[in-house]
């Protein structure tokens, strides 16, 4: 993933070194490393928005959704062997021109 830093050239974005420092723009504040970390053993809270509560629900419920309908495959499997199953031109056509329609 690229990440565009301002100011750093073209060379440096692309083999993810950086070049010097210049913290003479900054009025030469310094922070000690450890300024922006929590202390060990702080509390965190973290809340979530409704619609990453509701992204969270929904891809609990999408892996709990079995990949295949067993039970229609079945059914298709056994009316295609007892020669029951018929194909329906029309819709199949159509179909086949609304897929085609949406690949443009």
């Amino acid at each position: 993933m690229a990440i565009d830093f301002t100011g750093l050239p073209p060379k440096s974005q692309a083999n993810g070194t950086r070049g010097p420092t210049d913290n003479s723009r900054a009025g030469n504040q310094t922070q000690s490393p450890d300024a922006a970390v929590p202390k060990a053993g702080g509390a965190a809270e973290v809340r979530l928005s409704e619609a990453a509560q509701a992204l969270q629900g929904a891809d609990k419920v999408l892996a709990d959704t079995p990949e295949v309908n067993e039970s229609r495959v079945q059914a298709l499997r056994n009316a295609i062997e007892s020669g029951t199953y018929e194909i329906d031109y029309e819709r199949l056509a159509q179909r086949m021109v609304d897929f085609e329609s949406t690949l443009d």
